[in-house]
This record gives structure tokens, sequence and C-alpha cells, in this order.
């Protein structure tokens, strides 16, 4: 066999070892220090452009409102929301800059949670004329000692 065959071979084997690994990594279940609580976190990101690219099209006030009358009612237990700069690629490949609001949520076991969330990314895009609106989540452990 060539070098080059070798290498394409150790580059799968590799890559497969690396999904395995991450398989069983995401099968194990957290564990959480004790009084500790196992949450989910969640990540939204929202653009303050427009779907153009026009900086500043969401003011302080309009995300004041939208959190007041969109989010807080969904998740009144507690959110932060962090101011951030950042890009993407819209939908005919040109990079954006601009700025946004990233909203974090910590949320127990709860089975509604993803349709609330659901929920204010489809407000938020159809209020703000958004392309989207980035969702992560992250298994965690939290505790307010």
């Amino acid at each position: 066999m060539t070098a080059s065959r070798y290498t394409l071979l150790l580059v799968l084997a590799l890559s497969v070892a690396a999904i395995v690994a991450c398989t069983q990594r995401d099968e194990e279940p957290l564990s959480c220090p004790q009084g500790w609580d196992q949450v989910t976190e969640y990540q939204l990101y929202f653009g303050r452009s427009d779907a153009s690219g026009t900086p500043g099209a969401v003011s302080d006030q309009d995300w004041e409102q939208f959190l007041e009358d969109t989010v807080t009612p969904r998740f009144p237990d507690g959110l932060t929301v962090t101011d951030g700069s950042g890009q993407w690629r819209n939908e005919s490949g040109e990079i954006l800059r601009e700025q946004s609001k990233v909203l974090t949520l910590l949320v127990w076991p709860d089975e509604t949670a993803r349709q609330r969330l659901d929920e204010i990314a489809a407000q938020y895009k159809s209020r703000f004329d958004q392309e989207s609106v980035l969702l992560t989540s992250a298994q965690t452990c939290a505790s307010f000692g």
C-alpha cells in the first residue's frame, strides 16, 4: 500500500474511533455532585439586525418589550441575557456581522420547555423579520448554594 492509502485508512480509523467515543460519552448519565440538580441549559441567539442586514433593527426598547411579553411569561422563574457581537452567513451566502442578545435558561426537567422555546423563536423571527434564531442545549448540573 502507498503512504497516502495508509494515511487515508488511519484518518478513517481515527474518525470511527472518535464517533464511537462521542456516542458512548453521550449515552453516559450525567453525574452531578451531591446537592446539585441535573438541568438543561438552553441558549438562544437573537440577531438585532433585520433579514437584510440593517443594523439596529431591533432596538433596546424592542428587545425589552419582547422579553417582557414573550419570553418572561413562558419562563418566569429566571433567565440571563447577555449582549453579543457575532457574524453569520445568510441564505444568499453573504457574511453579515451584527449585535445580538444571548438568552440563557436553566430548565429543570420539563416536558413543555422545547415547545415554549420554539414559540419564542418563531415570535422573534416574525416580529423582527429574522431569518433564524439559533438554539443550543446542553445537560449540566446546577445548585443555588
